[in-house]
């Protein structure tokens, strides 16, 4: 949206300069592209009126004779070079960008053309080059250097969100202006109107497609080119003037964000008819196409008797037919709000963007239609000396908006922050909301113009906003997702658990789009999804996941490189859509294996990942095993089951050699668990205050044994007091004999109100060697097996 600093200035007259309100605006949520200075208009450019203008026999030329102080001719091939209007005119001489070249006096077809009447195009003022600057007559003393009148402008690029589409209104921008602190100037609208009847009925068949739709009365008119200030406005705006009554529906849009259009009154028929386009209707518009109606387009039609005609696309464009033209002396002023999904599928089907569908789309402010016609019709009463009728036909009576809690004690603590509570109901009234009520809970009513404010949060947001986010605190607030009694943030907690203990264990947590492509369905031998996207963002985005894993394996490939392959462990906490919505974890793991200290050979694959879910599940204190299971999508025989306290959650294994191949991938392992994960009471033991008693042990077993199953003898014959056990030692070789190993332990003795004597803890650790060599294992450098 291009905001010209000089118009904008006109409702916020206390704006400092251009580069304060980049900085302003910034704060406020809108970014400015660029900063552009126009309209450096060259001097020996100057105001001339038309007196005379002649055809050229033969030629499609015309000869003007013009007052710049003194009468000259100027050859133009202008189709509106006429008498009666204002032009500019570059004197010979004159340097013009448009042209690359100065301006000489020359013959042409015989005549001495003094100079260059000159678009807006070869003024450098706009695009449009198909014909002459038009200006008002009397706009200037003919002379007058234009630059005076037509001063450099600057003007602020910015980019509008699509939750904001007051913003797309200049008056919207310097409402937010206001919120902080600058005075505000609304503009005028005094409107002297006739009590007079109107020559023209509304009907609107679709309310649902309009659901509020004015029409306002203006006669007498006299078009004619708009004044200076209104062009010079326009074309900072990006906007090509056409005439006063045009211009007015423009710059009231421009203004209020808020389209309208101008129908002439002799061809609307007996009035307006809002509708839906009948089959095998056609429609000229304003660009000169012809255009084959949709049933679903939204319709401006006229009518006479039972016939009714249309008369331009609601919301778009209007149609050629009913133009404005130079000779209109009345007009029927469309002011309406309409349904921005109608509007939006409209502009697309037809290929048709325009600057009022583009507001349209994002919503209008559905009381702002009679303000609106008000305005635009006290214009054109000073600009086009029209008379208006004071009655308006209006269609629709849209609700305004409804009130919303607010609690300044909750903005601060959804915030962090301590903003004071008069401040924040200060800046909400600012805002133009209107409060009532007392503390600590107050309702608000945004004005209707704001459709982005419908909860608490919005209002808590621009209190944010207009404070400025700078002021909230770097540290995170302590607060939870919906607290309440009932515990409500405690799968927040367990999540956020998760998380913190597989980033500890050197995970790297992603998210990935909760879509996935159908097609991977097949690919990872899957289910098909069951949630289908009517309009998906892309092919490969058509469905709502039903596994977080392919997304995982996904940015694994994304982010590959066969060439140098290194490590890569990740994690995803993610919705899926199955039979129902679930919360699932998944995990991969691929890459180099992780060295042990009695370990020749490093750790990998799905023993290493099966380890970290062991780490995993003994710090958050919950019983873990996994047993022999087959999936489609895993190896056959590298797959199982995950059982979490007895309860199975999900997964573990490699991804299917067939799967990896079709991918172009190296072997992958991962898991998914389905949370949240079974819970089991914690019981507080205080630490102990009295001394461990450590020994060490080295059994020998048959190299095929377990290491659980010796794990588990130790610990059942020891007793009570072991307190832990370590593996810290894996021995193959002489002097043992062939086909055995040595597993070697830490044992740490305790007792929790006492200090062992040595005599209880070698009383445990003969209970250890009995058990082992009653199993037929031996101790190393005790026994032989």
């Amino acid at each position: 949206m291009r905001v010209p600093f000089s118009w904008l200035k006109q409702y916020v007259p206390e704006l400092e300069s251009p580069e304060v309100l980049e900085e302003r605006l910034a704060g406020l949520g809108f970014e400015t592209d660029r900063i552009e200075r126009v309209f450096p208009i060259p001097r020996g450019v100057v105001f001339a009126r038309v007196l005379e203008a002649h055809p050229i026999p033969g030629t499609r030329l015309k000869r003007l004779v013009l007052d710049m102080g003194q009468a000259v001719e100027v050859v133009s091939g202008a189709e509106n070079a006429r008498k009666g209007i204002g032009v500019a005119l570059a004197l010979p001489g004159t340097e013009l960008p448009g042209l690359g070249q100065k301006v000489g006096e020359r013959v042409i077809q015989g005549v001495r053309s003094f100079g260059m009447a000159l678009s807006p195009r070869e003024l450098g003022v706009g695009e449009y080059g198909g014909g002459l600057l038009e200006f008002p007559e009397d706009a200037l003393p003919p002379g007058t250097p234009l630059a005076e009148a037509w001063p450099e402008e600057v003007v602020l690029d910015l980019e509008v969100t699509p939750n904001r589409p007051d913003a797309l209104g200049l008056l919207g921008l310097a409402r937010d202006l206001h919120a902080l602190g600058y005075a505000l100037v609304e503009p005028e609208a005094a409107l002297k109107a006739e009590a007079l009847p109107l020559p023209f009925a509304l009907k609107v068949e679709d309310p649902e497609g309009a659901p509020h739709f004015t029409l306002g009365y203006a006669f007498g008119l006299r078009v004619a080119p708009s004044p200076l200030w209104m062009q010079r406005a326009l074309f900072a705006a990006g906007m090509r003037p056409i005439n006063n009554v045009v211009d007015v529906t423009n710059y009231v849009m421009l203004e209020r964000a808020q389209p309208m259009h101008a129908f002439d009154l002799r061809f609307i028929g007996e009035g307006i008819l809002v509708r839906r386009a009948r089959p095998g209707e056609r429609l000229r518009t304003l660009d000169g196409v012809e255009r084959a109606l949709f049933p679903e387009d939204l319709v401006i039609a006229g009518w006479r008797g039972e016939e009714s005609f249309p008369l331009g696309l609601a919301g778009v464009m209007g149609g050629a037919e009913s133009e404005v033209r130079e000779d209109t002396e009345a007009i029927a002023l469309e002011v309406a709000c309409f349904d921005p999904v109608s509007i939006r599928k409209t502009a697309r089907r037809h290929s048709l963007r325009t600057e009022a569908s583009h507001r349209f789309e994002r919503g209008v402010d559905p009381l702002g239609q009679v303000p609106a016609q008000r305005r635009a019709l006290s214009l054109l009463q000073t600009l086009a000396g029209a008379r208006v009728a004071e009655a308006l036909l209006e269609a629709g009576s849209p609700k305004p908006p409804e009130a919303i809690p607010f609690r300044p004690e909750y903005a601060n603590r959804l915030l962090g922050t301590s903003y004071p509570e008069a401040e924040q109901i200060a800046i909400l009234k600012r805002l133009g909301c209107r409060v009532e009520g007392q503390g600590p809970a107050y309702r608000v009513t945004p004005p209707s113009h704001r459709l982005d404010l419908r909860l608490e949060e919005d209002l808590v947001e621009e209190v944010a906003r207009i404070q400025g986010y700078e002021t909230i605190p770097l540290d995170l607030p302590a607060f939870f997702p919906a607290p309440d009694n009932r515990g409500a943030e405690a799968p927040y907690r367990r999540e956020r658990r998760l998380r913190e203990v597989l980033a500890g264990l050197g995970f790297q947590e992603v998210y990935t789009y909760s879509f996935m492509d159908p097609e991977d369905a097949r690919r990872f031998r899957l289910d098909l999804p069951r949630l289908l996207l009517l309009n998906p963002l892309a092919p490969e985005k058509a469905a709502l996941r039903t596994h977080l894993f392919p997304g995982l394996v996904r940015v694994l490939k994304e982010n590959l490189d066969l060439d140098r392959p290194e490590r890569a462990l990740l994690f995803e906490v993610g919705r899926v859509f199955r039979e129902r919505e679930e919360t699932h974890l998944a995990g991969l793991l691929f890459g180099e294996g992780v060295g042990l200290p009695w370990a020749k050979e490093r750790l990998s694959g799905y023993f290493l990942l099966k380890g970290y879910l062991e780490a995993l599940f003994a710090r958050l204190g919950l019983a873990f095993r996994v047993e022999a299971q087959a999936f489609p999508f895993l190896h056959p025989g590298v797959s199982g089951r995950v059982l979490v306290e007895g309860e199975e959650v999900g997964f573990l294994g490699a991804l299917h050699p067939e799967i990896a191949q079709e991918l172009e991938l190296p072997p992958v392992h991962l898991f998914e668990l389905r949370l949240p994960l079974p819970e089991k009471p914690l019981a507080f033991q205080d630490p102990s205050r009295h001394p461990a008693a450590f020994r060490d042990l080295a059994v020998v077993v048959p190299a095929p044994t377990p290491y659980g199953e010796v794990e588990a003898l130790v610990r059942e014959a020891a007793g009570p007091y072991l307190e832990s056990l370590a593996l810290f030692d894996l021995y193959q070789g002489p002097p043992l004999p062939e086909g055995h190993k040595s597993l070697a332990f830490h044992l740490r003795f305790r007792h929790p109100k006492r200090t062992l004597r040595d005599e209880e803890v070698e009383e445990a650790v003969s209970r250890v060697a009995e058990a082992l060599r009653a199993r037929g294992f031996g101790l190393r450098g005790l026994d032989t097996p």
